[in-house]
């Protein structure tokens, strides 16, 4: 058997345990709630983090009471090397706030950090990755159970500038947690069926025609407690954030980042239905990568975003990316899978 065969059975025997592990995983009594989403808001709206996967603190899968805490994720490209990709997160991380843990440099650069509020804690993981460097970044937030949840002291510099604490992962998930601490509370879904008024109001948006975008519903089962949000991915032609700015009308610029070997990443908003709609951008010279999100049915519609301030035209649209990584703005972000929220 072929390994593209193989991997392909892979995929489909875990998409079937996913799926499985999801009907199953909602812990009564352990369920995510307004703090929850408040404290992972805060993370989606941090400029370094920029997510391009979004959740909020919330029950594992087939947990027994353990919170996945992670509640955003990124992967960039970067056309420069490791130790010059990692110097220009970290130089944008610590604009925002983040302070460093614990690191270790080799081939992979691995940097812990934790937010200024002492709520989430960031895995920053550099790679090479042929001529250049990916980044992956992961941000675990506290649950409002999570009495365990410990910050571990910041450090002056990284491994980058000399000395610095082995990295040591921040906790992605928490241990069990509802022993002893119960909850008399409890979250599901009741709809079945999509919020297709959002869905019908982006595809029938001239801007969103004409780049190609038509937004797809995942199918909503009763008894499955992770939702993914209605959405659509498509790669472009468009090549540089201007040019996207110009085709994207009437959708409202809040967010962009570049320079420092990196693409350019923006984000727009658009008001929709009852509530908001969110483009993300990836643009390199070669063309972009669009990420269209909607909110999850019976999710929250994006209420954080109603005063979200309009970006400055002028950022990241100059024809020569600038030499240092630089972010503008605040990121327009919607769960892109989401557990039921108490109230």
């Amino acid at each position: 058997m072929g390994r593209a065969v193989v991997r392909r059975h892979a995929l489909v025997l875990s998409l079937l345990l996913a799926a499985a592990l999801a009907a199953c995983s909602s812990e009564p009594g352990l369920v995510s709630d307004a703090g929850d989403l408040d404290v992972a808001v805060s993370v989606w709206s941090d400029a370094w983090v920029a997510a391009s996967h979004a959740t909020v603190a919330g029950p594992s899968l087939g947990s027994n009471g353990q919170v996945d805490r992670v509640v955003a994720r990124r992967e960039t490209s970067y056309d420069a090397g490791v130790e010059a990709a990692a110097r220009a997160e970290l130089r944008v991380a610590a604009a925002s706030g983040w302070e460093t843990t614990s690191s270790t440099c080799g081939d992979t650069v691995e940097v812990a950090l934790v937010s200024a509020n002492e709520d989430a804690l960031a895995q920053l993981v550099v790679t090479p990755d042929g001529e250049g460097a990916s980044v992956a970044l992961q941000v675990a937030a506290r649950h409002h159970l999570d009495t365990v949840w410990k910050t571990p002291e910041p450090v002056d510099g990284t491994c980058l500038d000399g000395e610095s604490p082995a990295f040591e992962a921040p906790p992605l998930a928490s241990d069990p947690l509802r022993e002893g601490e119960p909850e008399e509370r409890e979250a599901e879904w009741e709809e079945t069926d999509a919020a297709q008024d959002f869905v019908d109001a982006v595809n029938a948006d001239p801007a969103m025609a004409a780049l190609g975008v038509e937004v797809t519903v995942p199918k909503l089962d009763d008894g499955v407690n992770r939702r993914q949000a209605p959405g659509a991915e498509v790669d472009t032609t468009v090549e540089s954030l201007q040019e996207l700015a110009e085709r994207l009308t009437g959708w409202r610029l809040t967010y962009a980042a570049c320079g420092g070997g990196g693409p350019v990443r923006a984000t727009f908003v658009q008001d929709i239905a009852d509530g908001h709609a969110v483009v993300s951008a990836e643009v390199r010279p070669d063309g972009t990568t669009l990420r269209v999100t909607l909110p999850v049915t019976e999710g929250p519609t994006g209420e954080w975003l109603d005063g979200i301030q309009v970006l400055d035209p002028t950022a990241c649209m100059q024809s020569e990316a600038p030499r240092r990584l630089e972010a503008y703005g605040t990121p327009a972000v919607l769960p892109s899978v989401l557990t039921p929220i108490a109230d």
